[in-house]
């Protein structure tokens, strides 16, 4: 708790400092103290940073799932595909009911527009798992939309942002009813999430893509 105070602060290598001062006892404790370190430096851009410490811990745990997704998340925000398929898969066969380790894979290729089929199969299989997860059903949508299929596409999107009126979310459904014909309802939609987060960059690529101007 004080680190992450002192992280709020500024000052992230005073909160790493702050880390390396924690006793810890065990695989359990040593992976959560990582983990937040990790996240310091995530959080600041820091990225390549964030890549070795998790890559330090990974080699005294190779197979722990939560530092196996975090350093595949790593990799995924460092345009790293290889080493973030690598380890999502090496995660899905330690814990083949890993919902998130099949939406992170299969999200990630259809966020691209690469192995469309695939990253289907990967996010049917993640939505069978918890078929209420609303970043799941956001995955789904945004699949069914690079396949094509609009009209799946923006069932699966109202539904997650029904559910959880999340930004990304929003940008995603406001493509879908953008591309569809229905732009006021698109630019009601990205208005609100806008004033939610104006510099999302998720937000200003869509807008500038469609050329539009709220």
């Amino acid at each position: 708790r004080r680190a992450q105070l002192i992280a709020k602060r500024g000052d992230v290598d005073g909160a790493r400092q702050v880390l390396t001062q924690i006793e810890t006892n065990g695989e359990a404790e040593e992976v959560q103290v990582t983990q937040v370190d990790a996240q310091f430096l995530r959080e600041t851009n820091r990225t390549i940073e964030a890549q070795r410490v998790l890559e330090t811990a990974l080699k005294r745990y190779p197979k722990n799932p939560d530092l196996l997704y975090d350093y595949a998340m790593v990799a995924e925000k460092l345009n790293n595909i290889i080493i973030m398929e690598t380890s999502l898969r090496k995660l899905i066969t330690l814990a083949p009911n890993s919902q998130q380790a099949y939406n992170a894979l299969g999200y990630s290729l259809a966020d691209r527009n690469i192995r469309l089929p695939e990253a289907l199969s990967l996010i049917t299989k993640a939505l069978s798992l918890a078929p209420q997860d609303p970043f799941i059903m956001d995955s789904m949508g945004w699949v069914q939309f690079r396949l094509g299929n609009l009209v799946d596409a923006e069932a699966h999107l109202r539904a997650a942002y029904t559910a959880l009126p999340d930004v990304e979310i929003g940008v995603h459904l406001g493509e879908v009813l953008w591309v569809k014909g229905q732009k006021e309802e698109a630019q009601k939609l990205w208005r609100a999430v806008q004033a939610k987060d104006r510099k999302n960059a998720s937000l200003n690529s869509t807008l500038a893509r469609w050329h539009v101007n709220l």
